[in-house]
Parts: C-alpha cells; structure tokens; sequence
C-alpha cells in the first residue's frame, strides 16, 4: 500500500523541481498515513474518481510506467480490508494528499 502510494506520487508529480511528503501519525486507537506530492493542479471531479478501477489521473511526468490506472483502487481494497479509510484531496497548490486512516489493532 505504502510503495504504490510513493509510487503514484513520484510517477504524477512535476516534471522539475517536485516534491512528495510521506507522513506518518500515530495515536491512540489509530494511525495515519499521509502521501503528498506537488503534481498538477486536479479538478475535485476527477480526484473523486481516481480510486475507482482503471481511472488515470493527468499526465505522468516518467513515461517508462504506462500503469493500468489500478493503483488507488488496490490501495482502497487494502484499506478496506483493514477497516480503514482511504481520502483524497486536491492539494490548492496543485498535486494530491492521500491519507490512509487504520484503526490500531484490538488487544
């Protein structure tokens, strides 16, 4: 989950001179996990649908990774699965923060 999320970052930011985050956030009962990158500017139109199977984003600035747009869409079962969420937003400075939200473990 995390290595598509770093992935999908660095495969859909700026061509120069981009730059991903990767933060992690742990508290009682949760943890949280926050992939940001600074891509294109997304409409909220498109950013509702990138989880859904086969949906590509805008253009890729590395054209050796044709990728089938499955990527959000595996990374949203896994949450799932987990009984987590997965958000995406827009970023106002162009790109996306995708935060992963998983409940801790139950003793």
């Amino acid at each position: 989950m995390t290595t598509n999320l770093v992935h999908n970052a660095v495969v859909h930011n700026q061509p120069e001179g981009g730059a991903v985050w990767v933060t992690t956030t742990a508290r009682p009962g949760a943890a949280e996990l926050v992939v940001e990158n600074t891509g294109a500017a997304l409409p909220p139109d498109l950013v509702a649908t990138l989880a859904e199977p086969f949906q590509r984003g805008t253009e890729r600035t590395r054209s050796d990774h044709a990728g089938a747009g499955l990527g959000l869409a595996i990374v949203d079962r896994i949450v799932r699965a987990h009984d987590g969420t997965l958000s995406l937003a827009a970023r106002p400075e162009g790109g996306l923060r995708v935060t992963v939200a998983l409940p801790a473990p139950s003793r």
